[in-house]
């Protein structure tokens, strides 16, 4: 499959700037696979560095690595939106990209995520476990199972509608083994298929990473592969073994404070990050970031004591989405309107969710928290009818967030799955579920054009920027499991694999 050959080389180049002692014999020039997989030490490296590529690679400013997809997965729903003029996603906020197969950007998903799986597929088959294995053996082709089905997961749900919709539709091709310039290209596995496969890597992974104890938090773990099994069956609608997963994975994260909720989301350091990605000032992309995008803090003024910020600034909370949140919480005390006519953002809602670190802009990246795991526990108590349970479990969250406790007596099973969706919409925002959330329910973005108000620095009254493309590109409205959700096969795959 010529769009996934080994780039090993590549691998080569990023560890040895993690670690310039990664290879006993041999330099990056003339490496060999045996060599890669001759010790605990290389192997640990190779991992290492497979999990910078996928966070790390890019091939433009516009394309930082997995995170990519977390914005583009943001502004394709309704919370929120590509500022107009823009640079990065003003074409993924209308559906116009990643939808066209010959973009630049549909091309990066497709090829970032497939040598992340050739990676994990690399290590897997070179590892050998017996009864002789040593422990640390078993740990790192724990993680590479972990990562491949990472990578499957994600796949799954961008490149075809939910496992409820249409278990057998047919979606992705799926490679368990590493690929060569002979590798025959596969066709097109089902749904359900790539759902057993996610399930058994979990379970290997699940087996192999017992005593773990990972020094980095970028390294998937037990309560990271739990975690993972709680978003997939959470997917599939399995909510008991959501809700015990969830719970496993969040044991030994408790959550945030309300004071750490406004730190910034940089850090891995924080409680409750179960997974995150750190990152040096060397390994950030700068002003093209994941957090210089969605960051939009100001850091500094200007001589006249105009707002200055740092970076493209493209996504923005939409200001209906800032209605969501209650009186008191304090995850609206974020949001504030940028009131000066001489600044990037006037007439925005600014929101100090993430923040990149100044001044050396190298701000941490979230991949898994507690909250999420709570909020997957809470809705599959509701969806089992245990009203009680979900509330309570949910008011684990809302005592953090500076909220009163919900009370039973408030909801029933309908009303409280409602309730649990916002707060998933709230609480997560920013970080790369709302598009999932919008297949896997099977519902629409309700995007509005805004309405609200403001008086300026100026003691103008003028209105807040909101929603400025409200339909899809052919002019039709925004409807459930529409092919423009998806992300098309890209035109450079379907020319070289004939069996798709």
């Amino acid at each position: 499959m010529n769009s996934i050959k080994i780039s090993l080389l590549l691998i080569v180049i990023l560890t040895v700037s993690c670690d310039d002692s990664f290879f006993e014999t041999s330099p990056a020039t003339q490496i060999t696979t045996p060599e890669v997989y001759s010790s605990g030490n290389n192997i640990d490296a190779f991992i290492n560095g497979a999990m910078r590529y996928l966070m790390e690679n890019s091939t433009s400013q516009d394309n930082p690595g997995l995170p990519t997809i977390f914005l583009t997965h943001e502004v394709m729903g309704e919370d929120a939106f590509a500022r107009d003029g823009r640079y990065g996603y003003r074409d993924s906020y209308p559906y116009r990209d990643p939808f066209d197969n010959t973009t630049r950007r549909a091309l990066f998903f497709w090829t970032l995520q497939y040598t992340s799986i050739d990676h994990a597929n690399n290590i897997i088959a070179n590892i050998v476990i017996s009864e002789e294995s040593s422990q640390r053996l078993k740990h790192l082709k724990g993680q590479a199972y972990a990562l491949r089905a990472y990578n499957y997961f994600n796949l799954v749900r961008q490149y075809q509608f939910t496992y409820a919709k249409d278990a057998s539709a047919k979606a992705i091709p799926v490679y368990t083994d590493p690929t060569t310039p002979a590798t025959e290209p596969k066709p097109l596995s089902s749904v359900s298929e790539i759902y057993d496969l996610i399930i058994e890597d979990l379970t290997e992974a699940e087996k192999l990473l017992h005593g773990f104890e990972r020094t980095v938090k970028n390294r998937p773990d037990l309560n990271v592969v739990r975690g993972l099994f709680a978003r997939v069956y959470l997917t599939l609608g399995e909510w008991e073994a959501a809700a015990a997963y969830a719970a496993q994975a969040r044991a030994g994260y408790q959550v945030m404070t309300p004071e750490q909720y406004t730190e910034g989301f940089n850090d891995v350091s924080n409680p409750e990050w179960i997974w995150g990605h750190p990152q040096t000032q060397t390994q950030n992309k700068g002003g093209a970031s994941y957090l210089a995008y969605i960051e939009t803090t100001p850091y500094t003024t200007d001589a006249n004591g105009t707002n200055l910020y740092y970076g493209y600034n493209s996504i923005m909370p939409d200001p209906w989405f800032v209605q969501l949140y209650a009186d008191g919480d304090i995850r609206k005390s974020l949001f504030e309107v940028a009131t000066q006519p001489a600044e990037a953002l006037y007439r925005h809602y600014r929101n100090k969710k993430f923040r990149n670190k100044y001044p050396h802009h190298d701000g941490h990246i979230v991949l898994m928290r507690s909250s999420e795991m709570i909020l997957i526990e809470a809705e599959s108590k509701a969806r089992l009818n245990n009203l009680p349970g979900a509330v309570e479990t949910l008011n684990e969250l809302r005592i953090k967030r500076n909220l009163a406790d919900l009370s039973v007596s408030d909801f029933h099973n309908g009303s409280i799955i409602e309730e649990i969706l916002l707060e998933r919409r709230r609480e997560l925002w920013g970080e790369g579920f709302r598009l999932y959330d919008i297949l896997r329910l099977q519902t629409a973005p309700l995007r509005r054009e805004s309405t609200e108000m403001f008086v300026d620095d100026e003691g103008k009254t003028v209105g807040i920027r909101g929603h400025w493309f409200t339909t899809f590109p052919d002019g039709s409205p925004l409807e459930p499991n529409s092919n423009y959700y998806l992300f098309p096969v890209p035109l450079n795959e379907s020319n070289n694999n004939p069996n798709l």
